[in-house]
């Protein structure tokens, strides 16, 4: 029997209704356990995972259900939460920035409003490397610096150097999931690695260039070939190529002139 399309609204309004109500009770039951964190009754290793563990179940049921700003925002605090062992005193005020954020987007399920994701990712705590003490001479600098980096250690050198200059880092991590935040979120520069899972970082770049939200965004390939290796025939002139190695902190240096990003 077919399902009319007034019963089909219907059903969508009561998963909606349903995962407003669910999100907030996780979000109320994330704030009792900040207190107690703070009050000595919870440890930061278990505060950390029952964090961790939200945001990620969050961000996934955000994406099955199509919420692309929570999802984002989930995925910042995901993130964001990844830097460390255990959570520290004065990371609460960050957490609880994150909480609000999202409380807000649940209001604006309900119809009150929207804010697009590149507007609210900026209002979001930055990450701060735990092995890397940023000078706090170093001015922080509005500016989203978005990876597509897929192994961890050659991400977080190139975190840790773009931190050293005040940027605002993530990475993205994956190709489709690079493209959809590089659409999403907007943000300054996008570094990707030349070689990722599904796709290339050169079919990155182009799929970036062919969508009008991302047509002009700065992007680099990060690759072990110099400019003009025959590996490169496909990339487009408008990418900036950044040398693994040696060559590394002069590429990116060029690359940030370049593009006027400072």
């Amino acid at each position: 029997m077919a399902t009319g399309t007034g019963t089909i609204d219907q059903l969508e309004r009561e998963i909606e209704s349903e995962f407003v109500d669910e999100t907030r009770d996780v979000l109320a039951g994330l704030e009792v356990m900040l207190g107690n964190f703070e009050s000595g009754l919870v440890d930061g290793v278990k505060a950390l995972a029952t964090l961790r563990r939200s945001f990620r179940a969050l961000e996934a049921r955000s994406q099955s259900l199509d919420k692309a700003t929570m999802g984002v925002v989930s995925h910042r605090a995901s993130e964001y939460l990844s830097d460390f062992d255990g959570l520290e005193r004065d990371r609460v005020v960050d957490v609880q920035i994150f909480i609000d954020v999202v409380r807000k987007l649940l209001g604006q399920i309900d119809g009150a409003g929207t804010e697009h994701s590149s507007e609210l990712v900026r209002q979001l705590p930055s990450r701060r490397l735990v092995d890397f003490d940023v000078n706090e001479a170093v001015k922080k600098l509005n500016i989203e610096m978005m990876l597509v980096i897929p192994d961890r250690a050659t991400s977080h050198y190139v975190e840790r150097e773009l931190a050293a200059c005040g940027y605002r880092v993530s990475n993205a991590g994956h190709f489709f999931r690079g493209l959809e935040l590089a659409v999403r979120t907007q943000p300054d520069m996008v570094i990707t690695a030349a070689v990722l899972d599904e796709a290339s970082g050169i079919d990155l770049i182009r799929a970036m260039a062919g969508i009008q939200a991302t047509a002009h965004t700065p992007v680099a390939l990060l690759t072990s070939y110099a400019a003009g290796h025959p590996s490169l025939a496909d990339l487009p002139p408008h990418a900036a190529v950044i040398r693994k190695g040696s060559g590394f902190g002069e590429d990116l240096a060029i690359a940030l002139a370049r593009f006027k990003i400072t």
